[in-house]
Order: structure tokens, then sequence, then C-alpha cells
């Protein structure tokens, strides 16, 4: 209990370090003091901390009454909430530990790719490494029934797929970050559950864009300004249609959480399927 606490804590913070990385990649530096984006003066100490300042300053900033996005206090709390359910699984701690880097860098895609409709070359390939060297490192200490040479596979298998609609459509069905991304979803779940969680984020992202093809999304619009901060009359358009862009990469990273997380739990939903 008390080290799963811990665990969610981490998370909090964690999740604050991410905000300020998603929303400085390739426009700020990384370092330095945070500042409001509205008036750019210094954000105070007490100000910064994880989701208690957000409710304390009713989502406002103290010195200029601006709004903050709710992005800060929704990264927060699912990576800490994420965190908090890896600290309670019935693993060794050094596989929850190992687990934690995997989800950061996870949700920082999800959240980016969303916001941005592009997935960052560097933290992709720190996945696809990291989910690698991890899997081999399990395969290991015997702490999987996966041999070195079926995780080998399991990443140019889940990919596959998504190779083939990003080269068949010159990239107008699927962006090649999606395929680099699949690539180390095989590596960190396997040939099965990498194809699985493959298939799953197609039925979740089913069931999010086909309503949104016959529905008005001026709600969606405003929501999404809210998350990402952004002034709802930018990039999002006033209805979606086969043509319209929408990221895929939060929906196989989804998958991804749910199949990689039930497994941890002792629970294989492949098996709930076939």
């Amino acid at each position: 209990m008390f080290i799963a606490v811990i665990f969610g804590i981490f998370g909090l913070i964690v999740g604050s370090f991410l905000n300020v990385l998603i929303i400085r990649w390739d426009s700020k530096p990384i370092t330095g003091r945070s500042a409001c984006m509205s008036c750019g003066r210094t954000i105070p100490w007490y100000d910064l901390i994880p989701i208690f300042s957000w409710i304390a300053l009713r989502g406002r900033c103290r010195l200029c009454g601006a709004r903050i996005s709710l992005q800060y206090i929704l990264v927060e709390a699912s990576l800490g909430l994420l965190f908090l359910t890896i600290g309670f699984a019935p693993l060794p701690l050094y596989a929850r530990l190992s687990a934690l880097p995997i989800i950061a860098i996870l949700f920082a895609i999800a959240v980016y790719d969303f916001k941005n409709t592009l997935i960052p070359d560097a933290w992709v390939y720190f996945f696809a490494t990291f989910s690698l060297i991890t899997s081999l490192i399990l395969v290991t200490l015997g702490e999987t029934e996966n041999g070195a040479f079926q995780i080998l596979l399991a990443g140019p298998l889940a990919a596959a797929p998504l190779f083939a609609f990003w080269f068949f459509s010159n990239g107008a069905w699927m962006g090649f970050g999606d395929v680099k991304l699949a690539l180390g979803m095989g590596w960190l779940l396997g040939i099965m559950d990498g194809l699985f969680a493959l298939f799953l984020a197609f039925v979740l992202g089913a069931f999010v864009s086909v309503p949104l093809l016959f529905f008005s999304s001026s709600a969606w619009k405003r929501i999404s300004a809210q998350i990402t901060h952004r002034n709802v009359s930018q990039k999002l358009p006033l209805t979606y249609t086969m043509k319209s862009e929408i990221p895929f990469g939060p929906f196989l990273i989804s998958a991804t959480l749910i199949v990689w997380i039930a497994n941890m739990y002792g629970l294989a939903l492949i098996n709930l399927v076939l």
C-alpha cells in the first residue's frame, strides 16, 4: 500500500514535468522557470504543485487571471492514477519500476499527438528501444513465456499492417509515426498481445471517430480547445468527414496500456475474445 501511494505521488510529479515537455518541445527550451502563457510572468513555486495548485487557483493564473489549460490537471491526475495502478500490480518491485518510463513516454506521445497530430521521433525511438531492451531482459531472467526470437519478430509483425496502410495510401490513411509506435508495441507486448492491442486500437478509434462523422463537433472543438490551450478556431474542423485527420496514436497507446496493465494483473484480455 505504502509503495503504491509513493508510485502515485511520483506519477503526479512526472505528470507535471511531462506537461512542460509537451508544451515546450520544439518551441522553447525545456529548462528554465515556468511562466504564464498569457502574461509571461514567472509562476511562483506554490502555484506549481500538481493538481492542488490548479484547483486552488480555479484554473486561472494568480497574476493575470488568464485561464489555465485543462491539460495540466488532466495529465497530472491521469499519470498519477496510472502510476498508482502500477504500484498495486502483483509484480516484483524492479518490474514495476521498469514500467514507469514506458508509461510516462507513452502518455507524453498520446497527448502530443492529440494536440499536434505528430509523434516526435525521439520519443517513439526511446519507447521502442526501451521496450525491446526491457523485454529481452525479461527473457533472460525467465520472467516471460516468449523467447528472444519471438520478441524480435513481434515488433515488425505489429507494425506491418500500419506500414501497409501508410505505404499504399502514401501517408493519407496512416502516419509513419504510428508505424514506429506499433513497432514498440509489438516489442513490449509480444506477438499475440501486440496484434490484439492493434485490433483493440482500431475498435477504440471506431467508437470515437464514427460518432464524429454524424454529429456536430462544436462541443468537441470547445473541449479540445480547453485541453490543448489553443483557440477554438485553430486546426479543429467545424465538422468531421472521411477526409478529416484524427490522430491514431492515442488509440494505439490506450490499447497498449489496457492490454499491458491487464497482463500485469494476470488478466489476459485476448483470452476473453478468442
